[in-house]
């Protein structure tokens, strides 16, 4: 089913945009879960590492969400939403 992103009503973006920032918290959460992990001297070396990727792959995923919302609530659609119509 193909979504037409042009039919969202200001309301709808808003909600997205509200429900975007949601998950950027969780992600961020996510993050500080994997800093802490991460220098946890009862974690094996290869434990840290994977807990340091994974923070930083959440906190860009963190930082994605926010864009996101913010392009919705300047009234447009991410471009990545869109890339699969072109």
């Amino acid at each position: 089913m193909e979504t037409d992103w042009d039919e969202l009503t200001p309301d709808d973006r808003t909600a997205i945009a509200a429900a975007m920032e949601e998950a950027a918290n969780v992600a961020d959460a996510a993050a500080l879960d994997g800093d802490r992990a991460a220098v946890d001297a009862d974690e094996s070396p290869a434990a840290r590492a994977f807990a340091r990727r994974s923070a930083a792959i959440a906190r860009g995923h963190a930082a994605d969400y926010r864009a996101e919302a913010a392009t919705l609530r300047a009234g447009d659609i991410p471009d990545c939403w869109t890339a699969s119509r072109h």
